[in-house]
C-alpha cells in the first residue's frame, strides 16, 4: 500500500507558463492511475484558480498565502500534520520537509549572469537552496532532460541512479480550438505579410535580443513575440525597443497562441538555455517550421526535425534556414507525452519513503 502522498499544488494559483502547465497535465494524468487504496490528495491554495478536473485524487484547499510562502507555511504543516510525502513538480518544495521533486533545469547555478534584477536574485538563492535540499533529503528528484541530469550529476554530485528523466509533453494542445475569427483584425500588421511568431518570457536566456537584430534585417517579415512583458529577470523594458515590424503583444490566451502558431511562416525559438522547452512542441504539434536554437538540451529533444540556429549569430537569412530539409517530427511527438511522465512518477511514489527532515 502507498504511503500517504501530498502533491504540491501552488501550481494551480499561478499563470500557466511551462512549469505549472508540466504539473497540471501530469496531476491529471497521474489521476488515471491511482488506485482505491491509494491515498493521494492534491493540496491547493483557497485562491488556486487553474485546478485539473480530477476522479480518483482528491483536491484539498488549504491556507491562503500568495507565492511560496503558501509552500513553505501551509503546505508544509499540512505535511507535516498527515504524515505525507509530498511530490512537487516545479522545483520548489517545502525547505523543513523535503520531498520527492521535479527540478526542471539548474539554470540558477550554472548561468548567474542570467540573473541580474533583485528579484532575479533572490530567485536564485532560493532555488539553489532546493538543489542542495534535494541531494541531502529527496528519496528521487525528477528532471526532463538528460542534459539537465547530467548537469545535476557534473554540478552537484548528485547520484546517478537518484536522478530520473521522465518526458515533457504537448498534448494539452489538442483541447484548445483555433480561432474562427481573423487574427488581422487584432493584428493588422500581418494583414498580407508574413510573420514569425515568438512564445517565451523576456528572461535573459530566452535570447529575445536575438529577434530584434534579425527583425531588423528582414524587414519584409512581421515578428510577434508572446508572453511577460515585465522586467522581473531581464532588467531591460523591452518595450522601449519595439521597432517596427516587432511587436510585443504580452499574455494571449491558449487558443491564439495556437492560431498564430498555425499561421506563422515558422515558430523562432532562440534560446541560450532551456531545461526543456514546451512552445516548440506546441508548434511542431500544429504543423509550424521550428527555428531553433542549437544549444543546451533543445538538440536531444527535438533531433534533426528542427532548423537551427547559433544563438550568437544574427548573420543569416531565415528564408535560407527554412530552404533547408528537416526530418518528419512523428517521432519527435509521439516521444514526448504526460502519460509516460506520470507512469514514471507513480512507479517511484509506490516505492518512496518519507526521507529524514530537514528539521
Amino acid at each position: 500500500m502507498m504511503r500517504n502522498i501530498a502533491i504540491n499544488g501552488q501550481f494551480t494559483a499561478r499563470k500557466m507558463t511551462g512549469q505549472e502547465r508540466f504539473a497540471y497535465e501530469v496531476v491529471a494524468c497521474l489521476d488515471s492511475l491511482v488506485r482505491t487504496d491509494d491515498n493521494i490528495k492534491l493540496v491547493i491554495p483557497e485562491n488556486a484558480v487553474n485546478i485539473p478536473v480530477l476522479q480518483n485524487i482528491e483536491i484539498v484547499r488549504f491556507g491562503k498565502a500568495r507565492g511560496s510562502l503558501w509552500e513553505q507555511i501551509f503546505f508544509f504543516y499540512y505535511t507535516y500534520k498527515h504524515d505525507c510525502l509530498s511530490l512537487n513538480l516545479c522545483s520548489i518544495m517545502p525547505v523543513l520537509r523535503p520531498g520527492v521533486i521535479c527540478i526542471h533545469d539548474i539554470s540558477y547555478k550554472v548561468n548567474p549572469l542570467f540573473f541580474k534584477t533583485v528579484y532575479a536574485r533572490v530567485s536564485q538563492v532560493w532555488h539553489k537552496l532546493m538543489f542542495h535540499l534535494a541531494k541531502q533529503f529527496s528519496p528521487v528528484i525528477f528532471t526532463v532532460s538528460e542534459f539537465s541530469k547530467r548537469q545535476m550529476i557534473e554540478v552537484y554530485d548528485y547520484k546517478p541512479e537518484k536522478v530520473v528523466v521522465i518526458p515533457n509533453g504537448w498534448q494539452h494542445f489538442n483541447r484548445i480550438k483555433l480561432l474562427d475569427e481573423n487574427l488581422e483584425d487584432k493584428y493588422p500588421q500581418i494583414r498580407g505579410k508574413e510573420f514569425f511568431f515568438s512564445l517565451s518570457s523576456l528572461a535573459p536566456n530566452k535570447n529575445v535580443d536575438w529577434i530584434f537584430k534579425i527583425a531588423q534585417k528582414h524587414p519584409q517579415y512581421e515578428f510577434l513575440i508572446a508572453g511577460n512583458v515585465q522586467k522581473n529577470f531581464a532588467g531591460k523594458d523591452y518595450r522601449e525597443m519595439e521597432q517596427n515590424n516587432v511587436t510585443l503583444i504580452g499574455y494571449i490566451s491558449d487558443a491564439e497562441i495556437k492560431t498564430l502558431m498555425s499561421k506563422c511562416k515558422a515558430f523562432i525559438f532562440p534560446s541560450f538555455f532551456e531545461g526543456f522547452g514546451i512552445p516548440p512542441l506546441e508548434a511542431m504539434s500544429v504543423g509550424a517550421e521550428i527555428i531553433i536554437s542549437k544549444a543546451s538540451c533543445l538538440p536531444e529533444i527535438f533531433e534533426n526535425s528542427v532548423h537551427y540556429i547559433d544563438p550568437f549569430d544574427t548573420n543569416i537569412s531565415l528564408d535560407e534556414i527554412l530552404r533547408s530539409r528537416v526530418a518528419d517530427s512523428s517521432k519527435i511527438l509521439q516521444k514526448y507525452n504526460y502519460k509516460t511522465a506520470a507512469e514514471i512518477i507513480y512507479s517511484h511514489l509506490i516505492k518512496s519513503k518519507l526521507p529524514k527532515l530537514a528539521y
